[in-house]
């Protein structure tokens, strides 16, 4: 039959499609990626077009047993995961990658990482931009703020140096500095959407009381309801001057509210942040055996 070989074909297409991204991302490179975007949202158009025509030329019965619509949205799977592709291709660049690996350290506190690294994606930005097509573009720039807040969050909670005045007035910079070069190419309501967890953290490592510590992960709560207490263990952890005793309290009472906030021991739902933070994946459980 006609449609099934169509189908066939569509299906094969978006397989061979998937195993190339299968390949480093800095070994494709970013011209290839900005083509295959382009060419599966083309496939995308052009297989509706013809599934819409195919379907109106057969008889009403017929009809109803043929969908062609889960093969033609592979297409669109297919063409956003080369989009997160693309966003690797910039973390992947040496000279990226040379000054994540210098966040919250002395070059980050002297203005000599977020500056540098949104000088970095500008240039990125403007070759992309030029590639791709505007709706392709905007869903680029969110993988590549989302990435960048997930890196931020991870380097935070896994330095070393305690968190002082001026890590947190650090930090108040960097939100500044990302919201100003993001809100350049996506509505601010995105870029705040996705920056405020970094302020959030912020206020969260500058607490000075349990009270301030649980009102502040409840309200994070609200927003990220999968934000483990483990990294309310790591920032107490940071901060010069908590006692043990009310560092151990602060972690307990936003364990309990954690757990109160569970749906079936699952958070209500799962954010863009902490399941890709990768020093929670690693030391998950670590925190719960400190406690008992």
């Amino acid at each position: 039959m006609d449609d099934e070989i169509m189908d066939k074909v569509m299906i094969d297409f978006q397989a061979a499609e998937r195993k190339r991204l299968e390949e480093p991302a800095s070994e494709i490179g970013l011209e290839p990626l900005c083509a295959m975007i382009n060419n599966n949202l083309r496939c995308y158009d052009l297989a509706m077009e013809l599934s819409n025509s195919t379907l109106e030329a057969l008889p009403q019965s017929y009809a109803e047993q043929i969908n062609f619509e889960d093969t033609c949205k592979g297409f669109l799977e297919v063409a956003k995961e080369t989009v997160h592709q693309t966003v690797s291709v910039i973390f992947e660049d040496p000279g990226v990658q040379e000054l994540l690996v210098k966040l919250y350290h002395k070059e980050w506190c002297e203005a000599q990482v977020t500056e540098y690294l949104v000088a970095t994606f500008g240039d990125y930005f403007t070759d992309i931009k030029m590639y791709i097509e505007e709706r392709s573009f905007r869903r680029f720039v969110e993988s590549c703020l989302e990435e960048t807040v997930v890196i931020y969050v991870d380097h935070l909670l896994t330095q070393k140096n305690y968190i002082k005045e001026e890590t947190i007035e650090r930090m108040r910079l960097d939100e500044e500095v990302i919201m100003d070069f993001f809100r350049e190419y996506i509505t601010v309501s995105k870029v705040e959407n996705r920056v405020s967890i970094l302020s959030d953290l912020r206020e969260l490592a500058s607490a000075e009381s349990l009270d301030t510590f649980t009102l502040i992960y409840t309200n994070i709560l609200e927003h990220q309801p999968d934000c483990p207490p483990e990294v309310v263990e790591k920032l107490v952890g940071l901060r010069e001057g908590i006692p043990r005793k009310d560092a151990k309290e602060v972690v307990q009472e936003c364990k309990e509210i954690y757990e109160h906030s569970l749906v079936d021991g699952n958070p209500p739902k799962a954010g863009f942040v902490f399941p890709r933070v990768k020093c929670l994946a690693q030391s998950k459980g670590s925190l719960w055996r400190k406690l008992t």
